[in-house]
Order: structure tokens, then C-alpha cells, then sequence
């Protein structure tokens, strides 16, 4: 299983998933340029270009069942992953999306445009960012490149046809989540002629780091 990160999240993100998982699912997070080991490599900030690079590498690797998982940006670009796997004949034993839109809701609220020091404060209300990050100047204005292109990437990202997948959709989110709801959850149904399901855990847009025992035991059932 594949796993997307959030914007400014790296794939250390999922060391637990890989430990609880061991022996039943194969673990692989996907690491973005720009960030943990790779914080010296200029990061993407244009979906279609990182996609090309993300395609070659998964083709490369996948010889049977696979599945992709992606949270919040994970999730566009997993859906976008899967669209572009599915048009060279292979299809995912499972897509999960979690804590994202679908590509036709545009982001309302966008902040990656706004100028630097505005751009800072606006990451205050995002749950991703580090706290001792967000409170160290100079830790904040090392990782603002990257975190500013990630936002740009995820922004920006919009696609008002969408593609129907064959593969099953399995969407998950958090009760309080502002940035998608339970409505925006559901209306990943419509992107599969497969089967669907969605679950709703306590918690807000990073339901994740209460619930994730919850969560791994979800997505071990739907394998």
C-alpha cells in the first residue's frame, strides 16, 4: 500500500502504520522531495510533473495487489495516481482517500499566494505544521519553501470533469473537520463504478494521530 503525505508531511509520517501493519500489508510511504532525507532536493509544485516522476516509480514496483492511501493533499494526488494507473491497465485492490475534497471543489480559502509573513500566520490553522516549527522563526523561514510549494500543489489543484475509477473507493475523514466534512467525504462515491464505503472517526482534520489504531484496523478489514 502506497501512502501520500499531507502538505509540509513526510513519510515518516506512516513508521507506525508500517510496524502495526508488518506481516499482513506491505507499507510503502511515498517521500516528496523537499522535506525529511530530502530536504536538500527542490520540492514539486506542479501536480502534473510530480505525477510523471510518481507514475514511473510505482510502475516500476507493482507486481500484484496493490492499494493507494492518501490524507488531505495525499488524497488528491492518490486519486490522480490512480486515474493515470488505471489508463496504463492496472487497478488498485483499493483506493482510500482521507481528509481531501474531490477535484471538483476547488480550495476556498486558498493561502498559497499570500506574502510571506501573512503565509506564516495563515499556517496557524492547519493541524500539519509542527508546533516548535511554527514557533521557530528561523526552523519556520528553513521549511517555507516547501511548505508554500505543497500548498501551491494542493491549492491549485482543480479538476471539474473528475474520471469515474474502477477501482472501490473507501474515504475516510474526521467530525469536526473544517476542511472536509462529512458531505465533502461523501461525495468521493461518485468517482467509482465500484463498490464505496466511508467511515467518520472522532476528531478534526488530523483525526488521524488519535484514531489510528481505529484507522489501520479499518484498512487491514477492507484489504
Amino acid at each position: 500500500m502506497f501512502c501520500l503525505p499531507f502538505a509540509g508531511g513526510g513519510a515518516s509520517a506512516y513508521n507506525q502504520w508500517a510496524k502495526k501493519m508488518q506481516g499482513k500489508v506491505t507499507v510503502c510511504p511515498v517521500q516528496l522531495p523537499g522535506r525529511e532525507e530530502q530536504i536538500m532536493e527542490k520540492p514539486y509544485i506542479d501536480m502534473s510533473v510530480m505525477l510523471d516522476d510518481l507514475e514511473e516509480a510505482v510502475r516500476k514496483v507493482v507486481y500484484g495487489p496493490y492499494a493507494l492511501w492518501g490524507h488531505s493533499m495525499g488524497g488528491k494526488i492518490s486519486y490522480e495516481l490512480e486515474k493515470r494507473l488505471e489508463a496504463a491497465g492496472y487497478t488498485a485492490k483499493c483506493l482510500f482517500i482521507s481528509g481531501s475534497r474531490v477535484p471538483s471543489i476547488p480550495e476556498p480559502n486558498p493561502i498559497y499566494h499570500l506574502p510571506d509573513e501573512a503565509f506564516k500566520r495563515e499556517l496557524g490553522r492547519f493541524e500539519g505544521t509542527p508546533k516548535e516549527i511554527l514557533e521557530n522563526q528561523e526552523l519556520l523561514d528553513f521549511f517555507l519553501p516547501m511548505l508554500r510549494a505543497d500548498f501551491t500543489m494542493d491549492e491549485t489543484y482543480y479538476d471539474k470533469a473528475g474520471v469515474v475509477l474502477h477501482t472501490p473507493i473507501s474515504a475516510f475523514g474526521g467530525e469536526k473537520d473544517d476542511e472536509a466534512d462529512e458531505s465533502a467525504i461523501l461525495e468521493w462515491g461518485k468517482y467509482t463504478d465500484n463498490d464505496f464505503n466511508y467511515r467518520i472517526f472522532p476528531g478534526g482534520h488530523f483525526y488521524l494521530r488519535d484514531c489510528e489504531d481505529e484507522v489501520i484496523s479499518e484498512v487491514m478489514r477492507l484489504l
